[in-house]
């Protein structure tokens, strides 16, 4: 039949997926059909449980579900009763309950098994949504009288509120992964709450007292119809009598839950952020949601985010002050890191939302925006990163400039950029600058501590190709700061000056420029020998892919990101003076250095085609690496917002017994 629905038979199911249709149950193949279609990468099994099944529905389903279990029961079993029977079927390592009435997106079962797995969760739990795309449920809050409330609900589509994981009170069954061991000993669903509603908060809260956590995961998302399947007022009764259930067998637990207010933003703030452990508050203000393939400092960024969140210490936000419009920050949900998307003083006004520490990134955002935490969150620790010196990077270009009607203008901007910086580096209650020597500047007008947090990256391991499988040089770049930045102008002059000296020498040469959003006047510069690659999501890939790295950068200040993730990759490099800037490392000759076009080409073509050359500077980075690994030490941030925290903490004393 052509709307048959054929499940492939597995010998080893991974997950068992456990649907309860009940009487007429009219959403049931629609459900199946959509499971069928959406899961393409875990083996499962789907059992489907026909509960006080219509003629008309088992009728449908023996002619058109083909490779489920089916079982099916006469009398009414209830919803913990049917789910129950399924499960004693289960063959899978995960016990997955679906309702009936939902459509499962892809990669629905593929995420849900993928975070039970890394954060060995005891139950994973969906996004719900209603057939429009709004909020029907990113986790749920359990108040102190028994109560429950989903969070969330009626958000719009594509609402970054609640986009991240975190752990939860409990999740709704309607779709709701268990590790089959914890099932089993545990008993499975609870047959106290007799037709349905609870069961799920029930076993949620046994799960937890048995040591194991519930996990929210927005990227397994489910459409659920929400069918009314009793009249409201024998819903109403089930709610209350089962809520007095659950009073009864975890009356001690309830205590210590929020008072309930489920009308109180205060409230529901508190909840949420209990459920997720009650850990400090920490904002991180920046241009754009810190993606590591947008480059421009972002994998630093990225790298200091996940060394909070993993700390275990830290709950981390993320606000941004350009419009980001990508959706692109599925790392950042894994890591559990919350992308605001409301104007910054609505955010800090929010009640019950407190920060501990905030995170400025780039002088402009602080100087803008940190009066207002001042003011809203007068307790909160301020952290600069310096990540670079701008005033360095516009005298800089001042320099290169030099003769021309901007150069005036260039020294007069760099001349406020640097009272800027120094302005911070008095007001910040704690610094973090990337180099000795640009520490050693801030320290001149800094009131508090000024560390250093060296530029290397901890994920990066050397790429494994040798010389023959590789091609082509690579130029990494971000495109945040527009076409007059360090960026667009290294690259501008090696199109005009280095490409030509190249290809002269190379014919087949070409320049790989990843980044997203390069400026229109560069996008000009396309052609044979310059590509255009656009974001790549996979940097291990990419230069595992390419022969050599070039950071043709003419101005700029502080070490450069691109350079050290290229020698971490071990991926040969020629850079000019500013690209190799302030690198730690103790081998003058593992970065091939030229500021001039001839020899900037001449360099590139002898790695491009000689493999002796190549296997020597390669065979320099190797040993660079495994230096930087041996001496390499944990990242300093958890250890510095602590530090500011307490310095903070001290202020705020001293000012109110002032």
């Amino acid at each position: 039949m052509s709307d048959a629905v054929a499940f492939e038979d597995e010998a080893l199911p991974l997950a068992s997926v456990i649907v309860v249709g009940w009487r007429r149950a009219p959403y049931l193949l629609d459900c199946l059909r959509a499971l069928r279609r959406s899961v393409r990468r875990v083996p499962y099994e789907v059992v489907v449980v026909l509960n006080e099944p219509a003629p008309e529905l088992t009728a449908a389903v023996q002619a058109r579900v083909r490779g489920a279990t089916v079982l099916s029961s006469a009398a009414n079993l209830g919803f913990a009763g049917a789910v129950n029977l399924g499960a004693a079927r289960a063959r899978g390592d995960y016990v997955v309950l679906l309702n009936d009435d939902t459509e499962v997106e892809p990669d629905w079962l593929e995420t849900l098994v993928e975070t039970a797995e890394r954060r060995r969760a005891g139950a994973v739990g969906s996004t719900m949504l209603f057939p429009d795309g709004t909020i029907q449920e990113a986790g749920s809050i359990l108040w102190d009288d028994g109560s429950t409330m989903t969070v969330g609900r009626g958000l719009p589509a594509g609402s970054r509120r609640y986009d991240f994981e975190r752990r939860v009170d409990f999740a709704s069954g309607g779709s709701l992964l268990v590790r089959r061991a914890t099932w089993e000993r545990l008993g499975g669903m609870s047959g106290d709450y007799f037709p349905a509603y609870y069961e799920d908060t029930d076993l949620c809260l046994r799960i937890a007292a048995d040591g194991e956590s519930i996990w929210y995961q927005p990227r397994s998302r489910v459409m659920h119809h929400e069918s009314q399947s009793t009249n409201q007022t024998y819903r109403d009764f089930l709610f209350e009598r089962n809520k007095q259930q659950l009073r009864a067998s975890f009356g001690d637990l309830l205590e210590e839950r929020v008072h309930a207010a489920p009308w109180d933003p205060a409230a529901v703030e508190e909840a949420v952020w209990r459920a997720m452990g009650a850990p400090e508050r920490v904002l991180l203000v920046d241009d754009q949601v810190p993606v590591p393939a947008k480059g421009s400092g972002m994998p630093r960024m990225a790298e200091v985010l996940a060394a909070l969140q993993e700390s275990g210490r830290y709950q981390v936000s993320v606000w941004t002050s350009l419009i980001d419009g990508s959706r692109d920050n599925d790392l950042l949900c894994t890591l559990g890191v919350e992308v605001v998307d409301e104007p910054l003083e609505e955010h800090l006004a929010r009640p019950g939302r407190h920060y501990a520490a905030v995170i400025f990134s780039r002088p402009h955002n602080y100087e803008i925006r940190a009066p207002l935490v001042r003011a809203a969150q007068p307790g909160a620790a301020l952290v600069y990163d310096a990540e670079a010196l701008f005033f360095r990077r516009i005298e800089r270009e001042a320099q290169l400039r030099s003769g021309t009607a901007e150069a005036e203008a260039l020294e007069t901007a760099a001349a406020e950029m640097r009272r800027c910086e120094l302005d911070i580096a008095a007001d910040a209650d704690h610094v973090v600058a990337i180099s000795e020597e640009e520490a050693a500047v801030l320290r001149e007008a800094a009131r508090c501590p000024v560390e250093v947090h060296g530029p290397l990256l901890g994920a990066i391991a050397p790429s494994p190709s040798g010389f023959a499988p590789r091609r082509d040089v690579a130029f990494v770049a971000g495109w945040a700061a527009g076409p007059n930045s360090p960026n667009a102008d290294g690259l501008a002059w090696f199109a005009r000056e280095v490409m030509p000296k190249l290809r002269a020498r190379v014919p087949d040469a070409r320049l790989l420029v990843t980044g997203v959003g390069p400026p229109p006047s560069l996008r000009s510069l396309a052609g044979p020998g310059i590509v255009f690659v656009g974001a790549v999501a996979d940097l291990a890939a990419f230069y595992d892919a390419v022969r050599v790295v070039a950071v043709p950068m003419r101005f700029g200040a502080g070490v450069k990101n691109k350079t050290i993730e290229a020698l971490q990759y071990a991926v040969p490099t020629v850079a000019t003076t500013v690209g190799a800037e302030g690198l730690p490392t103790d081998d003058p000759d593992a970065v091939v250095v030229a500021d001039d076009a001839t020899n900037f080409a001449a360099a590139l073509a002898s790695l491009l085609e000689d493999r002796a050359t190549w296997d020597l500077v390669r065979g320099r980075l190797l040993a660079q690496v495994a230096r930087w690994q041996e001496s390499r030490t944990p990242t300093i941030w958890p250890a510095v917002v602590e530090r500011a925290v307490a310095r903070a903490r001290a202020r705020t004393l001293s000012t109110a017994g002032a």
